[in-house]
């Protein structure tokens, strides 16, 4: 099958080429045939090895997260998917690879695609829909009247966090270039903050949740506009002892982590709120509650661009650039 991997880390080029077709070896996995799969920040983090810590994956390595396919094959135990229909999924993340032509997943990770979801949003959902879901409903455990705030709301994360935030009856307030103000207006941001001109920490009123997609001193700054008892979520800063311990990474690595994350641990002790690094892990019937809210309507999925299959290094170079106004892409097949 084609795919495009990685043979080692630090890899600049992806490699385009043919590997084996895998099979089902397992009860309950599910072989899909892909025929789109969507460009994360976090394919080139991992492509850079910045999650070596976290992931344990073998070489050559194909790269991708979220996809929507065909379900091709099944495994004996599998009861709620059958040959034939199309699906999508964030795959499991220890077993990745979705930039090739079939891939197998557990069946827990896929959801069922609603009839009348578009494939291109259907395969930019996964990855930042389960993130945003994570963050709101799991990490933050937010409820109707509180408020948060959302760096770079314009992004593929951050413009589902609005939207649902908003649905959750939450006051949204959000960071975004004067361009995009309007549209996340629409989509129920109450207060937009163009970061190029105005220090957030300024105007921003205090907040019991921030979302950070930024990291380092966006990150730290955070703390200065969250309440007393409140949260920060963040997809872009460092790890910290608690998280390594709950993912059960050993007492080396909960150490080293700890000395990593000490200027962030200080900034929440002094702000007296919590800080969660948040490391979003598959979950197909969350997703299918996402993939139901696109289908009717109440939540947008911004699709920036679409690559086919042997462009896909330009498609991950314009991930890289940092400006791309929703996901990107990539078809393997019709």
């Amino acid at each position: 099958m084609k795919a495009a991997y990685i043979t080692h880390y630090g890899q600049e080029q992806l490699t385009l080429g043919q590997l084996p077709k895998p099979s089902v070896t397992q009860p309950r996995q599910v072989l899909v045939r892909v025929l789109k799969a969507s460009v994360n920040p976090v394919d080139l983090k991992i492509q850079a090895g910045k999650l070596r810590p976290l992931l344990k994956l073998p070489m050559p390595l194909i790269l991708g997260n979220d996809y929507v396919g065909i379900v091709e094959a099944i495994g004996p135990a599998v009861t709620n998917f059958k040959v034939g229909q199309k699906v999508l999924g964030r795959i499991s993340k220890q077993s990745i690879g979705t930039f090739c032509d079939y891939l197998v997943d557990q069946e827990a990770n896929l959801a069922l695609l609603p009839p009348n979801l578009d494939l291109k949003q259907a395969a930019a959902l996964p990855l930042v829909g389960l993130t945003v879901y994570q963050a709101l409903f799991d990490k933050m455990q937010a409820k109707r009247g509180q408020s948060i705030l959302i760096h770079a709301g314009a992004g593929a994360v951050g413009s589902i966090l609005v939207q649902l935030a908003k649905m959750l009856g939450l006051t949204v307030i959000t960071t975004a270039s004067q361009r995009n103000h309007a549209w996340l207006t629409t989509l129920g941001a109450d207060q937009v903050i163009d970061y190029r001109h105005s220090d957030f920490t300024k105007v921003c009123p205090p907040v019991d949740y921030v979302f950070d997609t930024i990291g380092k001193e966006t990150l730290l700054q955070s703390f200065e506009v969250v309440k007393p008892g409140g949260k920060v979520v963040s997809v872009a800063g460092l790890p910290d002892a608690k998280f390594a311990k709950a993912y059960g990474l050993n007492l080396i690595w909960q150490g080293l982590f700890k000395l990593a994350s000490h200027k962030i641990t200080r900034a929440s002790h002094k702000a007296d709120a919590e800080y969660e690094f948040l490391f979003m892990r598959p979950n197909g019937l969350q997703l299918q509650r996402l993939a139901e809210l696109v289908v009717t309507g109440r939540l947008q999925v911004r699709v920036a661009k679409e690559y086919p299959f042997e462009e896909i290094q330009a498609a991950c170079d314009y991930v890289a650039t940092g400006h791309a106004d929703g996901k990107v892409i990539i078809k393997l097949t019709d």
